[in-house]
């Protein structure tokens, strides 16, 4: 019989057994395991049903005592660890810099020199998590690091019910399709920010899967993507709470709030550590955050940083990827480039695999493989970094820049596949049957699309859909979908379909044409 066990189920039987006879808060559970989470005894009794939710998931969890410096706890999570460890979870706040860590209350971090960033003013340290999950010291992660940087019981019991309705959302609907950017006042000199702004819209138009719905929100007045109706903060409140899988800031940042629109002293911030309070999308449909700005993960502040109000709020973010100092615009998109790849391309199934795999990648000395999108952005390096050609450098300091706060086994619900049959031009006015087949019963909508921004005049650029429909489908087989084109519309159209089912969902797209009319 005890060749039917594996080595992971083994350990997880045996955690759950010691947990319950010896009492889970007096006796932490010491052996290797899926995940190492190094928790306070006073917060132990709050993660039990963490633990318990994902040992039910598959994971097995070992206990690490906690250490009062980060060189102690670094020997002890790698005491702990085995080939099977792939996450490391710290459950508490980071101590301010300077001051004497608390290991009742709160996880030390780790402190690593800055070479690239001080050349943009940065301090001459960098605080990271990453280096726990660094087990033979060479500088490439074993493991992925999450942290909840929580200061009292109450603000862990309402992480880990987040996290586990997160991860038991029946709703499988279009906002799962959607990713939502905010860029923020750019500052570096026009042909910089030009050039910023032009990676940024290749990586949404080049990068994600054209099945991906995108909303954009420009933090500067004069540009095609600023709303006019109302205030920008008021906008980007009003987008979040409509839900995404994603959420993608590129801009200025502060330890407490982001860029001021206008950015001067009296401009409002596009959020600040108290407009967080205003997120507010029903809750197991919050996005996971991606703050490609400067301290906005400085979890060592001696405040609250954006990052942590952020995740905390009880409508913010499920999980927060940030920078601790100063970031710069190359590594940024480098770390956006690696993430968009293992969510939305690898389709790893737990964002701490995704996040894993782009920290990796960061740390390769050269890459064979390297996209048409990755090399534009070498490119451009030597004008947008102060290291110019010296990339690899850059790369591997943001490896270290970037912390993950929240859960990196949090499961990502990839979607399944759909086949569209689709022509490759259509005339205006044209009636037009699209196929499709997917593996699952759900609710099909699907959608004619324009590229993003080519609405006219005054019209919202973030509105491209020209026809929309929705109907149920039963799975693997053959269902169309009837459409009569618009005699004013012409061009490339992106056909999109989302398929919402009970227990996952499907997605996929496909590219026509509506020619031009002939001409009389």
């Amino acid at each position: 019989m005890a060749g039917m066990f594996s080595r992971k189920a083994f350990f997880s039987l045996s955690a759950l057994l010691l947990a319950l006879g010896s009492g889970f808060a007096e006796r932490p559970v010491l052996m290797a395991a899926d995940i190492l989470a190094v928790c306070p005894p006073t917060y132990r009794g709050q993660l039990r049903d963490w633990i318990d939710h994902r040992q039910r998931d598959g994971l097995s969890v070992s206990i690490v005592e906690n250490q009062p410096d980060a060189k102690s706890l670094q020997a002890a999570i790698q005491a702990s660890a085995d080939p099977s460890t792939r996450y490391v979870l710290l459950v508490g706040d980071a101590p301010s810099i300077g001051t004497t860590c608390n290991p009742l209350l709160e996880i030390p971090t780790t402190y690593c020199a800055t070479t690239v960033t001080a050349k943009y003013g940065s301090t001459a340290t960098l605080s990271s998590d990453m280096p726990f999950g660094d087990f033979d010291g060479d500088g490439v992660p074993e493991a992925v690091v999450g942290r909840f940087p929580v200061k009292a019981e109450s603000e862990l019991k309402s992480l880990v019910q987040r996290i586990i309705r997160y991860e038991q959302n029946s709703d499988f609907g279009l906002w799962r399709g959607n990713l939502q950017l905010v860029g923020g006042i750019g500052g570096f000199g026009g042909m910089i920010d030009t050039a910023i702004e032009s990676v940024t819209r290749t990586i949404l138009t080049g990068v994600l899967p054209a099945e991906t719905r995108t909303t954009v929100a420009y933090a500067s007045p004069d540009h095609r993507f600023f709303p006019k109706a109302k205030s920008f903060t008021e906008a980007v409140i009003e987008n979040y709470n409509r839900g995404a899988r994603f959420w993608v800031y590129a801009g200025h940042g502060q330890v407490t709030h982001l860029d001021r629109v206008p950015s001067n002293a009296e401009g409002q911030p596009v959020l600040d550590c108290d407009s967080v309070g205003q997120l507010n999308c029903g809750g197991a449909a919050s996005p996971i955050a991606l703050l490609l700005a400067c301290y906005t993960g400085a979890i060592d502040a001696p405040e609250d940083c954006f990052a942590e109000r952020m995740l905390l709020a009880d409508g913010g973010p499920i999980a927060v990827i940030a920078g601790t100092r100063v970031t710069m615009p190359y590594g940024n998109a480098t770390a956006a480039l690696g993430l968009i790849d293992g969510v939305y391309h690898q389709k790893e199934a737990r964002l701490g695999d995704a996040w894993l795999r782009t920290l990796v990648q960061m740390q390769r000395e050269t890459s064979n493989d390297r996209s048409a999108t990755q090399m534009m952005i070498d490119s451009l390096a030597a004008l947008i970094s102060p290291a110019g050609t010296d990339l690899v450098d850059e790369r591997r300091e943001h490896v270290r820049l970037y912390n993950l706060l929240g859960d990196p086994t949090l499961r990502l619900h990839p979607p399944e596949p759909v086949d569209i049959k689709v022509a490759p031009g259509y005339n205006p006015g044209e009636t037009i049957t699209i196929e499709s087949t997917c593996s699952i019963d759900g609710e099909l909508t699907m959608t004619l699309d324009r590229p993003l921004g080519s609405a006219s005049g005054d019209d919202d650029p973030n509105e491209t859909s020209i026809a929309s429909l929705t109907q149920p489908v039963t799975a693997n087989q053959t269902h169309q979908c009837v459409f009569v084109l618009p005699t004013d519309v012409s061009g490339p159209l992106t056909v999109r379909c989302l398929v919402a089912g009970e227990q996952t969902w499907a997605t996929a797209s496909a590219s026509t044409i509506v020619r031009q009319p002939a001409k009389q």
